[in-house]
């Protein structure tokens, strides 16, 4: 990829679950570790849950602070990091499962449609159907009940390098 490393940012889903049971902890950690090892294959900055933990700052402040540091050009982010993102302008961004509020849709510019890209599976759909209003790059899997970045790589390296 002709791409600088540095170009693409992800932002891993951060733990958020209260109460959780030993197979819900076991399954986030075996899932990140596989999210972490796709996104390295793309772009080598991958922000974890570990990341957002040792900063001692919520993940929307620890994103923002990234984004103003590195000044990536493109962000990439997974449900609830992706959420964050959407609110992001003059950025181009790939969002994979944002949960979506119609306040989301409010003073969104031609450029920010144009540079969105958003991937949504059945578990999203009331989502997408809310998401699909207004941007234009959005895709829908009804078939898959969840998306990794193992199952868009193909679709991220095409976006990125176009």
């Amino acid at each position: 990829m002709d791409k600088k490393a540095t170009d693409i940012i992800f932002f891993l889903q951060y733990w958020d679950k209260e109460n959780p049971t030993l197979e819900d902890q076991t399954g986030f950690m075996l899932c990140e570790m596989d999210e972490e090892e796709e996104s390295m294959k793309i772009g080598d900055k991958v922000y974890s849950n570990t990341d957002y933990y040792n900063s001692n700052k919520e993940p929307k402040e620890f994103i923002r602070e990234v984004i103003r540091k590195e000044c990536p050009q493109w962000v990439i982010g997974i449900e609830n990091t992706a959420t964050i993102l959407i609110a992001y302008k003059r950025q181009k961004k790939i969002l994979i499962n944002p949960t979506v509020t119609l306040n989301d849709l409010n003073w969104v510019t031609p450029e920010t449609i144009r540079d969105t890209y958003a991937f949504f599976s059945a578990d999203y759909e009331k989502d997408y159907e809310v998401y699909s209003k207004v941007y234009k790059n959005v895709a829908f899997f009804p078939n898959q009940k969840s998306l990794f970045i193992g199952d868009l790589s193909t679709l991220i390296k095409g976006i990125i390098t176009e």
